[in-house]
């Protein structure tokens, strides 16, 4: 095995690829493999974490200051000064982190406004979906200033102590999360995604399937 691993290297040399290449093109020990694997399953979680994972419970009882208007405190249905998840008047809440000085949460949000739209046209009085932004360790005039800069339609909140991110264990800007409201009040997991939220129709396609099935 050490000398056909040694002849390999060998190759490599001889056709001239820098270290870069050499490092892709080797063959895998088992070791390697193992790594692969690894990086496999990490990816698997962090893209799209299983139903009741996330930090659900945990997230639904933190206390958020309520948007400035009228206007986005109905749409979410709260009162008051502050607000948690769970008192959000929906059956279905999608969040997105994200932070001001973000690039690619500020690429992504024509993207995320077309959920928006969509969930806007998917929603019914029987299946109440609300879009909430939360600003990771974000101030106030943070959040103002995103919502300014991109034209945001759905109301965002600050989360200066990045509380929330920590509850669903969601350390990449921009996430997006997906909560259903159970009978009880109380908040499952549905759908998540780090990084480009990708098409939002079949985001939002997935949301609706995972809210359909059998808990």
């Amino acid at each position: 095995m050490r000398d056909r691993f040694r002849a390999a290297q060998e190759n490599e040399r001889t056709d001239g690829n820098d270290g870069d290449e050499l490092c892709m093109r080797l063959p895998i020990t088992t070791h390697g493999y193992r790594a692969v694997v690894l990086f496999g399953l990490v990816l698997l979680c962090c893209f799209t974490l299983p139903r009741h994972a996330a930090g659900a419970a945990e997230a639904q009882a933190l206390a958020f200051v309520s948007p400035p208007s009228d206007g986005e405190r109905a749409y979410l249905g709260i009162s008051g000064d502050t607000f948690t998840l769970a008192g959000v008047q929906a059956d279905i809440i999608i969040v997105e982190l994200f932070t001001l000085y973000c690039a690619l949460c500020a690429r992504e949000a024509p993207a995320v406004a077309e959920l928006f739209n969509l969930a806007q046209k998917q929603s019914t009085p029987q299946r109440r979906i609300r879009v909430l932004g939360i600003g990771t360790g974000s101030s106030p005039d943070d959040v103002a200033r995103f919502r300014q800069q991109h034209s945001v339609p759905f109301p965002m909140v600050p989360d200066q102590k990045a509380s929330f991110a920590r509850a669903v264990k969601m350390a990449v800007t921009p996430g997006f999360i997906a909560f259903k409201k159970q009978p009880d009040g109380s908040l499952i997991t549905l759908h998540t995604r780090s990084g480009v939220l990708g098409p939002p129709e079949r985001f939002l396609e997935t949301v609706l399937k995972a809210a359909a099935a059998p808990p």
